[in-house]
């Protein structure tokens, strides 16, 4: 059987873009177990513990408005991001209120792989989903948009 080259090189090109479109559609972040799953209901959350924490203070006078966390998980080899604010959130995230709502992120350092979560108003507190950390590592990240401007604070790197 003769096998015609020219098609056999049409062939290889074609499937050579498909494999590319692939992992261009993926993002190149690699989904582990237990990524973008929620810590309580896969009871990951029974065994965390706090393993980075930094305050998040105003940046004028340095009053002290909340905390972002990086809580982790042993037996799921897991990690989170919390953010507990001082007080309720007030107005934020529409026009009127002039103002975004705080915000908690977990970033997988190797991939940057990144889950968000929202304290909408009258709230006090938000945890992200989670991202698969087992022989890697990540940061939590906490955002307020203050009268006094934007905290944007970071944990260590766990």
């Amino acid at each position: 059987m003769r096998i015609n080259m020219r098609k056999f090189a049409r062939l290889g090109v074609v499937a050579g873009g498909l494999g590319l479109a692939l992992i261009a559609g993926t993002g190149g972040a690699q989904a582990y177990t237990y990524d973008g799953s929620d810590p309580s209901s896969t009871g990951c959350s029974s065994d965390a513990s706090t393993v980075a924490s930094a305050p998040m203070k105003t940046l004028l006078s340095g009053y002290h408005v909340g905390t972002i966390e990086m809580r982790y998980s042993l037996n799921c080899h897991t990690a989170w991001a919390r953010l507990t604010l001082d007080g309720p959130e007030s107005a934020c995230g529409n026009a009127s209120a002039g103002r975004a709502c705080s915000t908690a992120s977990i970033v997988r350092n190797n991939d940057g792989r990144t889950y968000t979560c929202t304290i909408r108003q009258g709230q006090t507190q938000c945890y992200t989903p989670m991202v698969y950390d087992k022989g890697l590592t990540s940061y939590a990240r906490g955002v307020i948009d203050a009268a006094s401007g934007i905290i944007n604070v970071r944990t260590v790197s766990y």
